[in-house]
């Protein structure tokens, strides 16, 4: 289950922490929510975590053909991804991946005010990070 929703940072974590599934440290938890933050407010909003997925769904199709497949998200664990595959044909929609990432907003904004703050985030990572 811990990597199931460690997948979820995936959104937060785009470029080089998709490399590499390991814990992603204090710093890239910092810099992606800034990144994620456009506003500057101190609070990533839905409108905010939306456009941040969308960019994060187009980085991650490699081929560009509009499908995420197991290849070109290979930090996300199969299980993760078949869940998110609702018609079971293999591969993401822009709009299954979007259902998927926004049931991974709902479990951070752990006080369901509609926004992640930068602790709902950082107790989230520290929570459902995998375990060495």
């Amino acid at each position: 289950m811990r990597a199931l929703i460690f997948a979820a940072l995936s959104v937060f974590l785009a470029g080089s922490a998709l490399a590499q599934p390991a814990a992603p440290t204090s710093e890239d938890v910092h810099r992606a929510f800034q990144e994620t933050d456009r506003n500057g407010d101190g609070r990533i909003d839905r409108e905010e975590f939306h456009r941040r997925a969308v960019e994060v769904f187009y980085f991650l199709d490699a081929n560009r053909d509009g499908y995420l497949v197991v290849g070109e998200i290979a930090v996300i664990p199969i299980e993760a991804f078949r869940a998110a595959d609702r018609d079971g044909d293999g591969k993401l929609s822009l709009q299954e991946y979007l259902n998927a990432r926004f049931k991974d907003f709902e479990a951070m904004d752990a006080n369901g005010d509609g926004v992640v703050t930068r602790e709902e985030l950082e107790r989230y990572v520290r929570s459902h990070a995998p375990r060495r």
